[in-house]
Formats: structure tokens, sequence, C-alpha cells
């Protein structure tokens, strides 16, 4: 029987970043799932406002490896391909991939995507480096981790994305950090994403360069760029099988254990070494995207990890020879052989040209909302206080619109150049719930998050004694129904109204603290207030436990001071790795329901979840109150068909 709380109770709550079930994933079945360039047309186009995924003429399997710059499918190097139904892993451990989810997912990763027919079919995330640092230079722009240096950008086609830290001067020395991102000429990681990580246990480091110094015999070699680090790999396993080790060949490097001093030496003792240029398979339909570094010619260049030859391409969206330089943030399309894509076509995205830049796109439903400088859409903070509004308008703005954001990349998420206000999925059960306007009471509607609204006599609403027929602007309702594209109107079900005048809103979000003081802490962009009143969950957790890198799930009040949101802590809970009775780290994910079809079918995002078991635990609500436009938070775990399946599920605030 379902367990139904009436009160909020303590919870383990639900971060992004947990993954669970292990799995491996070969270059057969990259193959056989195919992967990749997703598009029919070899023009990496720019992204339009609201561009549709791409779907070929007839039967294709392809590859791709890039960045993500979006989402709504996913958007890898401005390209957007569909992902119903994909896989994710995350490759950790080269041997042993993470299961994870579309949730999991965030914008500056380093993947490898397989497509049949255009559509992702398995998508696995790459880190170049996770280690500790050991000095940082925030004027350069650079960090020393275990003797190799990231550079980072602040600016440009592709700024590194920052996560559990805004900037630089706030890493620590110790500070166990991911790193994605492709190594430079120079033997340097130009980092695309940075994840700041609080150290639990267990944790699996790995450098990334090309092979230098190569000694056979005593079975140790240095990485370009890197005079510090020593590795031993002679109790290595090289992958993939078959493949060999030789100066100049770019691999990673993963130990589970940090470097130590050895013989006068600092040693990093390997557990693998992956060649990266040999770890896509050869196939006759792949798309690259990243820097171009390694560059000696049009016929002889490198993009992101993979050996280019470019000399017969034909040079796209006004890109010419000139513009094919190292650093420039280049596409190319064309087959793979021997770790080696001779490309067909080649572009260079060039900032000084908006119609050929690198965009951002996000599509989906708002969570979080703060303010229009500070909202969550698919996982990814926006800030639209600068965005040209070509459908509705700024006040449409909050948790639960549907939008279509584009923009450009920035340390912290998006910023957005412009917003489109959405209606909701067309003739299914949907909720909204917020401020209205527009309201016309002659003819029975308002606005809603930017939705005409429509209800009538049988119209259910609630509290009793209320009444609808003395509707105001800025009033504040909860409306169930649904949306017919048809008449591009909302029809209301019920409606309950929720406050007749300005109350303090609670809203609730997830991710990891840094910044952290006695006074506040950050999560994302939100930057939270403590106080005396704040509680600490789960029971026994002290202030000391709330750190930098720490996974937390916030409940907070939101206020108006002086014009500005003001976040103020009610209820902060500090998660640890929980783990099933087969020792895998259960997944956590949280956001919006939507494509709600059963309590056994719906998304989050664009996660499949099942949440129709007996053993269920529902927090603040039950199965009957699932429905679109919900926000909730799901702790389960991923099974063989890549479906989230519930074992708690928290209906939140906001």
């Amino acid at each position: 029987m379902n367990k139904t709380h009436s009160t909020r109770a303590p919870r383990r709550s639900l971060a992004h970043g947990a993954t669970v079930a292990l799995c491996t994933l070969s270059a057969a079945l990259l193959l056989a799932c195919g992967g990749g360039g997703g598009a029919s047309s070899d023009t990496p186009a720019s992204t339009p406002a609201t561009p549709a995924p791409s779907t070929p003429s007839s039967s294709t399997l392809s590859l791709v490896e890039g960045t993500i710059t979006g989402f709504g499918s996913v958007v890898i190097d401005g390209q957007r391909y569909p992902d119903t139904g994909a896989k994710v892993e995350i490759g950790d451990n080269p041997e042993l991939k993470k299961l994870a989810t579309l949730g999991d997912l965030r914008t500056g990763m380093r993947v490898q995507g397989e497509l049949k027919d255009g559509v992702l079919q398995n998508l696995l995330v790459n880190f170049a480096l996770v280690g500790t640092v050991s000095s940082v230079d925030s004027t350069a722009g650079t960090l020393t981790v275990f003797g190799q240096t990231i550079k980072t950008s602040s600016s440009g086609q592709m700024p590194t994305v920052f996560e559990g830290f805004s900037s630089l001067s706030q890493l620590l020395t110790g500070d166990l950090v991911k790193v994605s991102g492709t190594v430079a000429s120079d033997g340097a990681i130009n980092a695309s994403r940075i994840e700041r990580k609080l150290k639990e246990g267990g944790e699996l480091y790995r450098l990334s360069g090309p092979v230098q110094a190569l000694d056979t015999a005593a079975k140790r070699f240095s990485l370009a760029g890197n005079s510090s680090v020593s590795v031993d790999y002679s109790k290595a396993k090289v992958l993939p099988e078959g493949a060999v080790l030789e100066n100049g060949k770019l691999v990673s490097v993963v130990a589970s254990g940090a470097p130590s001093a050895s013989g006068g030496q600092t040693v990093l003792s390997a557990s693998a070494i992956e060649i990266k240029a040999r770890k896509l398979p050869d196939a006759g339909d792949v798309s690259i995207g990243g820097l171009i570094s390694y560059f000696s010619s049009l016929g002889s260049m490198r993009i992101g990890d993979v050996q280019v030859d470019a000399s017969t391409a034909t040079l796209k969206e006004g890109t010419v020879a000139s513009d094919v330089v190292n650093g420039a943030q280049a596409f190319a399309k064309g087959s793979l052989k021997d770790g080696v894509l001779k490309a067909s076509s080649l572009q260079v995205f060039k900032a000084e040209k908006p119609e050929t830049a690198l965009k951002a796109l996000l599509i989906g439903q708002i969570t979080d909302f703060v303010s229009v400088a500070n909202f969550n859409l698919r996982g990814t903070n926006v800030d639209a206080s600068q965005a040209t509004f070509t459908k509705g308008k700024a006040s449409d703005l909050a948790t639960g619109a549907w939008v279509t954001v584009t923009g450009q990349l920035s340390s912290s998420g998006v910023v957005a150049k412009t917003v489109e206000i959405q209606p909701p999925p067309a003739d299914k059960p949907a909720r909204l719930e917020g401020a209205i306007s527009a309201v016309d009471l002659a003819n029975k509607r308002f606005s809603l998050l930017g939705t005409a609204v429509q209800w009538s006599e049988a119209t259910k609403l609630s509290p009793e004694g209320k009444s609808l027929a003395n509707l105001a602007n800025g009033v504040v309702l909860s409306v169930e129904g649904s949306y017919a594209e048809s008449s591009g109107v909302f029809t209301a079900s019920s409606v309950k109204i929720i406050s007749t005048s300005a109350v303090n809103k609670t809203v609730g979000f997830s991710g990891i603290a840094f910044d952290v003081t006695e006074a506040s802490f950050k999560v994302g962009s939100n930057t939270v207030l403590l106080n005396k009143d704040s509680r600490l969950l789960p029971t026994g957790t002290s202030l000391a436990d709330l750190k930098n890198g720490a996974r937390v799930s916030v409940k907070a009040s939101l206020t108006q001071v002086d014009g500005k949101p003001v976040l103020t802590a009610l209820q902060i809970e500090v998660q640890k790795p929980e783990k099933d009775n087969e020792g895998a780290e259960y997944v956590y994910l949280s956001g919006l329901i939507v494509d709600f079809v059963s309590s056994a079918n719906f998304k989050v995002g664009s996660q499949k979840v099942d949440a129709s078991a007996a053993t269920v635990e529902f927090i603040d609500g039950d199965a009957a109150k699932l429905g679109n436009g919900l926000k909730v938070e799901i702790k389960g775990s991923v099974n063989k068909d890549g479906v989230l399946v519930a074992k708690r599920l928290h209906f939140m605030p906001g």
C-alpha cells in the first residue's frame, strides 16, 4: 500500500548527479545502435529560434561527438537530436560505464552519441580529467591538477561552465574537480565544463594527453605538457582491446589512487589506458564538434579528440580556409576509418557573424523561477533579463511556463537572446499555476503563463465559498484542464484559488553547494541566506556538513527586498550517496511532469518515469495527484529499458 504523508516529512531528497547500475558500451554496440550526425543535410546550420529535430529520409546509422549546448531534445554543438528512449552512460570507468538519465546531462559536457535514423539511441558522457587541485591562477584563467594544466574561457563560442563554484578564485588546493573538455596543442585541457565535487571515497582519477617518453621495458610514459607526473601502466588494461601505445597518441589515463612519490618520481599507477583516437569505431556517417588543435593543414588537424582530414571538405556557412586555425570552434561531418575522420564538410563558428555563431537552445518548462534574470530550464540556469520576447512577455515567465530560449552559453548557464512563450502540450491533461492577467469576466477568460484560459459554469472551484465572478489581475490560481491547439485556448476543468493578495512564495531546488559561509551559501545562481530557523536534514546534520561540493536540496522562502528577490533557507537536506541492495547508487531527478499518461508512464523533463509500484513512497500527495505541470523530486533506479523506476516521489513547492 502506498504511503502518503499529509505533512512535509524529512526526506532523502533528490540531486541531479547520482547514477546507478553499471553496464558496458563496446564498439560492437556502437556499431549496432548507430550514433552521431543525425541531420540529413551535411550543413550544421545555425540554430533557428524554434528548430525541429533532424529526420533523415532513409534509415541511417551515425555517430556524433561534441559538447552539449542545450536541451529540447539534446543539442550538441548547436545541432538538435531527438532523444526519446535514449540511454545515457557516464564514462568514469572505461570498462564499467555508469547508467544515468537524460536528467543528468548538463551544458558543457563532452559526449559521444549513437543515432539511428537521426534519433539518439545511446549517449556516453566523457571526462578529460578527474583529480584534486594543486594550484589556481585566476588572472590567467588556469588551474593545475596532478601536473596537468586546465585552461578556462569566460567568453567566446564555448565559455567554460562552472558547477559548484562561480569563479576560479573560489577553488581551493585539494578540491576535487571533474573536467570536460579537449586536449590542446600544448597538452593542456581546454575545459568546456568544470564541476567541483565532494570527496566521498572510491574516486577514479583521470588525466588525458599525448603520450611521450614511452618506455615499454619499464612500462612508463609521461604526458605532453606534464613534467610532474610519470604514468606506470604495468598493471593497466590498454583499451580498446588490441590497441597499442605509441608516442604522440592521445590517451586518457584512469587510476584508482592519486599520484604518489616512488623512486624519486611522482607516479600515477594506471588501472586503464584509453587510446582516444581509436575510441570511435569505423563508420560512414560521423559528426565531430569542438576546438581545433594540432592544426598543420586542412589535411591534418584535430577537432576535439579526433584526427581530421578536411583536405577535400566543402567549407560551409561562409567558412573560408583562413578561419581554420588552432582554437577555432568547428564542426565536421564525414566518414571515420582507423581513428581519422575524412571530412566531407567543415564549418567554423564565428562570433562576429551572429548567423553563424554557436547558439545555445533550451526548450521545456521553467522550474525554480526566482526572477527573469534567474530561473531554471532543463537543468540549466537562464538569465533572460536582456532577452527579446518573440511571443509573450517577461511577465509570463514563472515556474511551469513552457518556453523556447535561444542564446549564448555562459559560465553559469545560458544568457538568453530570445524567449518564446509556448502553449502547454495539446490535448493532454495539464496544470497551470501562477498569477493571472487579462481577466475578462464577461467572457470567462484570463491569461496564465502566457496561455488563454477559458472557464465555464461546469468548472469545479475550490475552496468552497469562493467565486470566479470576482477574479482580478494578480490573483494566484492553480488550474487543471487541457489545451486545444485548434482554438489556442486552455479549457479549465477545475480551478483552485491559491491567493488573492501578495504572499511570500516557497520554492524548492537541488544542486551543489558552494561559496559556503556561516550566513549564506550558493546553489547554481541562487544565493541562499541562513538564519536560526533554517532546518538541516537528516537529523544530526550540522552546519559543518554544509560544505563546498556537497549535494543539497533546499526549500526556501522567496521575498522581495528593495525590489530584488531574496531567498532564505527554510530547510536544507545535505545528501549522502544511497545504494540499493546490489551496491549501486540511486538516481535522483527533479523537475516538472510532462507527457503524463498514467502513474506508470510519464516524463520529468525528457526522462521516462514509472511510479506505479505499490511500494512507491509518496510525500505531500499520492498517485492520484500526478499530472502534467507538477514539480516533483524522484528517487529510483533505471531499468534496462532506460525507464526511471521510482522508489520515492515528493511533490515540491513552486
